[in-house]
């Protein structure tokens, strides 16, 4: 006598139960990698925010450290206070050395007239860090220069000079000669949406040099 098995296979239920864990596997796995790409492009733009705000800040710092002191030389720093959309916008303006050609082509100094200050152009989300170059010595109006865009979406900056005492959101130094240190605080806006900023801040220090007369200036 001759015994017939039945062919091993699936049932509808199992076949159904086994779709159903197919899709749902393939559905988290899709909502995971959605969510690891947004992350990853959420740390690049938040990388891009500080990267912008440390430029911004290391270009200010480096027209400070290389100010032109010289006694001969009239020379001097000078810091306004200012606003912009209800937010610090002080402007800073030195005569500093350097051997990056503002205009090519013609004859410049390497000691140049530098400016920082905040303006929106025409058509920008965010005000921007724009710095004013002039390697020329006119009198005073002058204003003259290339002015260029250093850093985006910039929203404030705001800088503080130290006496050897205070504080002071304000400087001359025609008046007051040179300060004991510089503060430079940079904000840029890292997300629009949520308003959520991302602040640099580095400090300058300016050691006093000798006068001819052994006092310090």
């Amino acid at each position: 006598m001759t015994m017939v098995t039945a062919a091993a296979g699936f049932t509808l239920v199992e076949l159904l139960a086994a779709t159903t864990i197919t899709v749902l596997l393939a559905g988290a796995t899709v909502t995971l990698l959605r969510t690891s790409s947004a992350a990853a492009r959420r740390v690049e733009a938040q990388s891009a925010v500080q990267q912008e705000a440390r430029a911004a800040v290391a270009a200010v710092s480096a027209a400070l450290r290389n100010v032109e002191r010289s006694p001969d030389q009239d020379t001097w720093i000078q810091g306004l206070q200012g606003r912009l959309d209800n937010l610090p916008a002080d402007r800073l303006r030195v005569f500093t050395i350097t051997r990056r050609p503002v205009r090519l082509g013609q004859p410049e100094s390497d000691v140049v007239e530098c400016e920082f200050f905040l303006a929106t152009p025409p058509n920008a989300p965010a005000p921007r860090l724009m710095r004013r170059l002039d390697p020329t010595r006119n009198p005073p109006p002058d204003g003259g220069g290339v002015v260029e865009s250093v850093a985006e979406n910039v929203v404030a900056l705001e800088i503080a000079y130290f006496d050897g005492t205070d504080w002071w959101p304000e400087w001359d130094g025609r008046k007051q000669g040179w300060p004991v240190a510089v503060k430079v605080t940079i904000t840029v806006l890292a997300d629009a949406r949520r308003g959520r900023v991302f602040r640099a801040e580095r400090l300058i220090d300016f050691p006093h040099l000798p006068s001819a007369e052994g006092k310090t200036k």
